[in-house]
């Protein structure tokens, strides 16, 4: 599937090292991109881009460059909409490089990776072939997917859900379970949350896929607990759910018709999206907190949430993001803010979730720095409801 729409992909390579231009010509030919252009300069990668005969699809950007560097280049980018993949290159300090891909996102830019000098082959390619599969999905599903078809499919039943277990840090116990949506289109496939979660904020069915899982998730919850399981269910809400003052009482509602405990119930909502209409917020969520749900600050560390949000919000638990989770051990930077928000939530008397851990050493670090739960690929992946029994019953033998 990459190797077909690498195919027919144009890409710009930019370093000033003839060596290593050589180089990375080849890798990116290497991944299958059927058109390689090469530029020594910041000022040459632009007037290739600005050349209208000629379209790029990725961009391969050393940072360190004499003249226009590689930070430049990313401006100059970000300001002419380039809307292609970026990979951007280095031989200096990690932490320039991170916050250089940082500086793209911000600015809009598709960030596909970024890579330290010296890189193996294989590593350029495994970006190319991410981003290509990425595209090709990414184009399909716009070009496709219908509001009418996402309606149709949340009416139906069509869109079920997945369950990522979270444990104690301490005694492995599995104590809650994250629910995450998923679609698979009878015809087509797999059709990713982030596809489908944008059409429904765009063409107001948020409110009807949000119950539908909170529908699903909760009724299965009472299941589990009179099985004698004893789990809360964790369910991502949309910035756009809470645009009505009476959604705690229509989750109350569904809640009570399922027949789950809705102390058993976490509303994750996601950092980046509390910065805005402070009052309605505190309005929603302070109602939400009395109905009995705990309420979890989701991705902590990726948004703009000031301390004094934090402080007025009645948030009881802090999921710490995957990427100041996942490598952490191995990374200063990103062990330093895992630590810091680690102690901040236990100062506001929070919980915290560690998302991301895919390695042993990540669960080591974790439980060291005092995170209560654990979440990620080195406990379990999301799993259906059958699967997640069976390896449920399995853990617990």
């Amino acid at each position: 599937m990459s190797a077909s729409a690498l195919t027919g992909m144009s890409a710009l390579v930019v370093d000033d090292e003839e060596f290593m231009l050589d180089f990375l010509c080849m890798a990116v030919e290497k991944s299958g991109v059927g058109n390689v252009v090469s530029a020594t300069s910041g000022v040459e990668a632009l007037d290739q881009v600005e050349d209208r005969q000629q379209v790029f699809d990725i961009i391969v950007c050393d940072l360190q460059m004499p003249g226009m560097d590689g930070i430049e280049v990313i401006r100059q980018l970000a300001n002419d909409g380039f809307s292609g993949g970026i990979i951007l290159v280095s031989g200096k300090d990690k932490r320039v490089l991170k916050t250089a891909e940082n500086m793209a996102e911000v600015r809009g830019l598709k960030v596909i990776g970024s890579l330290c000098k010296p890189m193996p082959v294989h590593e350029i390619i495994s970006l190319m072939n991410k981003y290509a599969v990425a595209e090709q999905h990414a184009s399909w599903a716009i070009s496709n997917v219908t509001a009418n078809e996402l309606d149709a499919a949340i009416r139906s039943g069509e869109i079920t859900v997945n369950y990522q277990p979270q444990v104690d840090s301490k005694t492995g116990v599995v104590k809650s379970v994250e629910t995450l949506a998923r679609w698979f289109h009878p015809e087509r496939g797999m059709i990713t949350p982030d596809i489908f979660i944008d059409i429904a904020e765009r063409h107001d069915l948020i409110d009807a896929l949000a119950e539908s899982i909170i529908m699903q998730a909760t009724q299965q919850g009472s299941i589990w607990h009179k099985q004698g399981i004893d789990l809360s269910v964790a369910i991502n809400i949309s910035l756009y759910n809470l645009r009505h003052l009476d959604f705690p009482d229509r989750i109350t509602d569904i809640v009570n018709q399922a027949g789950m405990d809705i102390k058993k119930l976490v509303i994750e909502i996601t950092e980046s999206r509390l910065v805005q209409d402070l009052g309605t917020y505190l309005d929603i969520l302070s109602r939400l907190r009395l109905k009995g749900p705990l309420l979890s600050i989701d991705d902590f560390g990726t948004g703009y949430v000031s301390m004094d949000h934090l402080k007025q919000m009645p948030f009881g638990e802090l999921k710490i993001d995957r990427a100041f989770v996942n490598g952490a051990y191995k990374d200063d930077t990103a062990r330093a803010i895992l630590q810091s928000s680690v102690s901040l939530a236990k100062q506001l008397e929070m919980t915290v979730v560690a998302k991301g851990v895919e390695v042993k050493e990540d669960w080591d670090l974790v439980s060291e720095l005092g995170c209560d739960m654990v979440q990620g690929y080195y406990i379990a992946p999301p799993m259906d409801v059958e699967t997640f029994d069976a390896w449920l019953l399995n853990r617990c033998k």
